[in-house]
C-alpha cells in the first residue's frame, strides 16, 4: 500500500474544499473529503493513473469530478501538491511567484 503525504498548501486546499461545500452541505462535506481522499490512496498505489503535464512543471494531474489533484510520484507513493477546482487559474496557482513579475 503506497504512502499520500499532503503538502501545507494541498491541507489547506482540502481544508477550503470542506470549508466550502460545508457551508450548505456539512454532511456531504465531510464524505467528499473522504472521497477525495480515497482518490489519493488510491493514486499513492498506482501513481502513474495520472497524466504527467509538462506545463506544470510536470506534475501529474487526475481529476475527480470538479477538482484537480496535482501530484508527484515517490518511491513510497506520492506527494500531494495542490487539489485545485478545475475553473481556477492553476498556473498561478502551482507557482505564486509568476505573480511577481
Amino acid at each position: 500500500m503506497g504512502i499520500a503525504r499532503f503538502t501545507p498548501l494541498a491541507r489547506n486546499d482540502l481544508k477550503a474544499i470542506r470549508d466550502f461545500i460545508a457551508l450548505d452541505k456539512p454532511k456531504a462535506a465531510s464524505q467528499y473529503m473522504s472521497i477525495l481522499k480515497q482518490h489519493c490512496q488510491r493514486l499513492a498505489d498506482f501513481p502513474l493513473m495520472g497524466v504527467q503535464r509538462p506545463e506544470y512543471y510536470d506534475l501529474y494531474k487526475f481529476p475527480v469530478d470538479d477538482y484537480l489533484i496535482f501530484y508527484r510520484p515517490f518511491q513510497a507513493g506520492i506527494e500531494v501538491i495542490r487539489v485545485i477546482h478545475s475553473s481556477r487559474d492553476i498556473e498561478s496557482l502551482l507557482n505564486p511567484d509568476q505573480n511577481e513579475k
